[in-house]
């Protein structure tokens, strides 16, 4: 381990949310800013899209997070190859519904009742569904849509929040009628040369960093080779921690991140 070495309470380059090394570049305020509100005016269906390792669950996860529990009602759903029941079941099971049969009309009925009970304590129901370009079938999403059909008085009685790949917009425009009800479309790209810098600084200071371990010449290659992707700054970066300790370094260069990269090529 490193952290003796780096002089690091924690590590700081972990691939899992945590609200403790949370990045917000100026991008990402507006983007948390447009998806609150969007959540916070019930809009009836939301798309959130990026690249692999772009930190869309982590955005998801830190906006879900700051909803007010007595106003809201999550379902986060993290596994999305399910057939149209399946999905149906994991909603209603995410949001503690329990029926006496498990066929689709009982699920739907269950529902129903539990958006119209929480309709009652001004409440409402988001669900999330993660990586949803994996949904396997055209049926699920017509499925999911068929849930906003739950209104009463002009208002959603539930908030679809899809977030996944880019692929997930193709799959959405193959059925009209869902995209027609998307009524935000949101993108978390690669972050630039300056936000990297800073997403890597924020990240040691958090981890207990108290001075500079690393060059900007090194900086610069790491993100040149990450191309701005947050997942793989971690990786790098851990990596160069790593080696760096190994080789007994007081600071990191661009020497040895080149090193690193040739070492693990990814």
């Amino acid at each position: 381990m490193y952290l003796k070495h780096w002089k690091l309470n924690q590590f700081p380059f972990e691939n899992v949310p945590n609200e403790h090394f949370f990045f917000e570049s100026e991008a990402h305020h507006i983007l948390l800013e447009d998806l609150y509100d969007a959540i916070s005016r019930q809009k009836g269906a939301i798309a959130l899209t990026g690249g692999i390792g772009c930190g869309k669950s982590t955005v998801t996860q830190r906006v879900l997070l700051s909803l007010p529990e007595d106003r809201f009602d999550i379902a986060l759903i993290t596994y999305s190859r399910l057939s149209p029941v399946e999905m149906l079941l994991e909603v209603c099971q995410q949001l503690g519904i329990t029926t006496q049969a498990q066929d689709r009309h009982s699920l739907l009925r269950g529902l129903q009742a539990h958006l119209a009970k929480n309709t009652t304590t001004k409440k409402h129901t988001v669900v999330c569904i993660d990586e949803a370009q994996s949904i396997p079938s055209l049926a699920t999403f017509e499925e999911l849509r068929l849930l906003l059909n739950f209104q009463l008085g002009g208002h959603f009685l539930m908030t679809l929040l899809f977030v996944g790949q880019p692929e997930l917009q193709r799959k959405i425009a193959k059925l009209p009628q869902l995209q027609q009800r998307i009524a935000l479309n949101l993108r978390i790209g690669q972050m630039s040369a300056e936000d990297s810098m800073r997403y890597i600084l924020h990240r040691l200071r958090a981890a207990g960093s108290s001075k500079p371990i690393l060059t900007r010449q090194a900086v610069s290659l790491v993100h040149k080779h990450s191309q701005g992707i947050p997942r793989r700054i971690n990786h790098l970066m851990d990596r160069c921690l790593l080696i760096g300790m190994r080789n007994q370094c007081k600071l990191i260069n661009s020497q040895l991140v080149s090193a690193v990269i040739q070492r693990y090529p990814s």
